[in-house]
């Protein structure tokens, strides 16, 4: 891995992060990252092809926070791993460190493209959603839907928890976590908390 090149990224989520978006300059950067102006061109073509890659490493290191350990266990398990990974993934956000907020606030972040990078990162994720609602576990609704039902609580949680100091009892987060995992199921009294296979 090219230490200039991770420099610079370093640098742009930096400025993002500390700064806003708006701040951004190649001058800026230079500065920040340590290099010449004409260095960040050798490793990126513009400001957009820039932008491109810190969304890309941004959302690899979103992904791998949250789907740790989501091979593991039965599938309310992972679910509920999950579910705490979103919530004490800010914790992991230091000040210099994007956001959620600031990730979905990049140009081009619900470009088709990256739409689709989103889809082949997170397949094991959208594959848990499809098998639920394949073998009648889950409401017959789209992925999107499934997931704002399942995981927004807890990414609010995270936000509130980092920018407004709320504080939460391990028992309240519990609770609230598996009211998220039975507002998926079609039927929460009877289904079983395990699905028959797992997703790898």
């Amino acid at each position: 891995m090219d230490n200039k090149r991770e420099q610079i990224l370093a640098a742009t989520e930096k400025l993002i992060a500390t700064k806003g978006l708006h701040a951004l300059s190649m001058q800026l950067l230079a500065k920040e990252a340590g290099v010449a102006a004409g260095t960040i061109y050798r490793y990126f073509k513009d400001k957009d092809d820039l932008i491109l890659q810190l969304r890309n490493a941004a959302l690899a290191f979103f992904a791998d926070a949250m789907l740790e350990g989501f091979d593991q266990g039965s599938n309310e398990q992972k679910f509920k791993r999950i579910w705490f990974n979103l919530v004490n993934i800010e914790k992991l956000c230091k000040t210099d460190t994007m956001t959620f907020e600031q990730y979905f606030n990049l140009p081009g972040v619900d470009s088709a493209e990256q739409m689709a990078h989103e889809r082949e990162v997170f397949a094991d994720l959208i594959a848990f959603f499809e098998q639920g609602v394949a073998q009648g576990k889950f409401h017959q609704l789209r992925t999107e839907l499934l997931f704002a039902i399942a995981f927004e609580p807890a990414i609010s949680l995270a936000w509130k928890i980092r920018r407004r100091n709320f504080e939460f009892s391990q028992q309240e987060l519990e609770q609230t976590c598996d009211i998220c995992w039975r507002a998926l199921q079609v039927n929460p009294e009877t289904v079983s908390n395990q699905l028959e296979s797992s997703t790898k």
